[in-house]
């Protein structure tokens, strides 16, 4: 079952917002440093591995996603 959710706009590392997978407010630096490491390394048990939130959250802070109208 896929939920859809709307993603605020994050403009700075600092910016927090709520992770579903770990349930709790978190900064973007986090989210992007977890996601990365667990990706990387694949560390299968973190929470963040192939996370759908860290993976859209890198892309919006990259800059790769395009604005839709």
């Amino acid at each position: 079952m896929r939920f859809t959710y709307s993603q605020q706009e994050i403009q700075e590392l600092s910016d927090t917002f709520y992770c579903r997978a770990r349930r709790k407010e978190l900064t973007l630096d986090k989210c992007l440093n977890d996601y990365l490491e667990s990706n990387a390394f694949e560390k299968r048990r973190s929470a963040c591995f192939r996370c759908p939130q860290g993976r859209k959250n890198r892309e919006l802070f990259a800059g790769a996603v395009e604005e839709e109208d």
